[in-house]
């Protein structure tokens, strides 16, 4: 297969230049990973999308979600010119090694071919009987023999060398060429994906232009659902306080209980030698005290950072943690405290790690509240109906909590996740799978 035509490199150059930058470190594997994750969500987001005829305008939700899924679509493409420019490496990594290999194996066969020269040139003198009985005393035909088999291990030698260069070359030429095939491949899915993407910012465009002439509206309706969120913050906020104020309340009293019974003892322990030391409950130095338990389950929730599954089974964010511009109007700012997850019509919400229930609250505007203590960490789970778990129940990775509430108004099935520290927020997307 040819290599590609240099102005097809060059345009490619132009038009996106992270192609020729570098991976920053990804390797070939890493970006495939990347590549299918990125594939998966804009699957996801079209079956979402898919209920929103051309003739129907988009709601701001659906806007949302389409603007997501461009996003998506540019780190897809990213991702490809990094991959192709991990095989344009690769291929010239393999064109160099074929060069040098194509060297040694000259090389090798010149020395084999200078063997063989000088053995038929002194074939009369290798006659092996003859050599070695012509010796004029045992030592001189030990060192004879011992030459002779020399030679010609040094010769099968030579030839292995020279089949191993041989098939050296063939893998690298084959490499070479599969390299190549991919290469093309994704060059042609690349176009593909760039053609989807032009097609969509222009449907973003007119979506947007249409939802303008509703901006008052709009700015309203978001800022009502900002007004939602500070109450559905002040409840979560409330909730977790109190339960810091239960445990550093309980281990308190286990420590003046260990206290007054460490007294007792050392009461009727006295005049002998040795006293009863009390083991407190174990406290944080700031913050929420932890039993040893809690301790455990904390350091495990951290270590699985950036490896949690998803609260849905299958889903798109919508809506991104922190603050942020809306789409159609740059005059309103969105504050998100955690992420919105679109997803399909019944799907159920699950815990993305053991833990025990800390609360099952209903709020105006939010629904079902499920909030999911692990150790000093806790996760939070709004917008459900038909909940299954409550106060107190123990709850495993990925076991189902409640069914995602569907708005028939705004015709959406989406999930508000966060996840603190305490009371520290955190960013959510930072701590689940891709």
């Amino acid at each position: 297969m040819k290599r590609l035509p240099i102005i097809l490199v060059l345009l490619l150059a132009i038009t996106n230049p992270t192609f020729c930058q570098k991976t920053k470190g990804k390797s070939k594997k890493q970006l495939q990973s990347e590549i299918t994750s990125l594939q998966k969500e804009i699957s996801t987001a079209n079956q979402l999308l898919k209920k929103t005829t051309k003739d129907k305008e988009m709601t701001l939700n659906e806007v949302s979600l389409l603007d997501k899924k461009i996003k998506q679509r540019e780190k897809l493409i990213k991702a490809y010119n990094e991959e192709i420019a991990v095989l344009d490496e690769e291929i010239n990594t393999g064109q160099n090694n074929i060069k040098s290999l194509n060297s040694d194996l000259a090389g090798l066969q010149k020395e084999y071919a200078k063997m063989i020269v000088f053995a038929n040139k002194n074939r009369s003198h290798y006659d092996r009987l003859g050599f070695v009985f012509a010796s004029k005393d045992f030592n001189q035909a030990f060192s004879r023999l011992r030459y002779i088999r020399q030679f010609n291990d040094s010769r099968k030698i030579k030839m292995d060398q020279i089949a191993s260069t041989e098939r050296r070359i063939t893998d690298e030429v084959e490499a070479s060429q599969k390299a190549r095939e991919e290469q093309a491949a994704l060059l042609a899915d690349e176009r593909v994906q760039q053609a989807e993407l032009q097609k969509e910012k222009d449907e973003l465009n007119q979506q947007v232009a249409n939802l303008k002439k509703q901006e008052g509206s709009i700015q309203q309706d978001i800022k009502n659902k900002q007004q939602q969120a500070k109450k559905l913050q002040k409840a979560i906020d409330d909730i977790i306080a109190e339960e810091i104020r239960k445990a550093n309340e309980e281990a308190e009293r286990k420590r003046k209980e260990a206290e007054k019974k460490a007294a007792a003892n050392k009461g009727k322990s006295k005049g002998k030698t040795t006293t009863t030391t009390p083991t407190p409950t174990p406290k944080s130095e700031k913050g929420m005290a932890l039993t040893p338990a809690e301790k455990t389950l904390s350091s495990t929730f951290v270590a699985n950072k950036g490896k949690l599954p998803w609260p849905v089974e299958r889903g798109v964010i919508s809506s991104s943690y922190g603050k942020h511009a809306s789409v159609v109007s740059d005059k309103v700012t969105v504050t998100n405290n955690g992420i919105d997850i679109a997803t399909t019509s019944g799907a159920q919400a699950r815990a993305v790690f053991n833990g025990e229930v800390t609360s099952v609250t209903k709020l105006t505007g939010s629904n079902t509240v499920v909030i999911i203590r692990h150790g000093e960490y806790f996760t939070v789970y709004s917008n459900l109906e038909n909940v299954t778990v409550k106060r107190g129940d123990k709850v495993k990775t990925k076991q189902n909590i409640g069914k995602v509430h569907t708005s028939k108004t705004e015709n959406k099935t989406e999930l508000h996740f966060e996840l603190l520290k305490e009371q520290v927020r955190q960013n959510p997307a930072n701590w689940l799978s891709r």
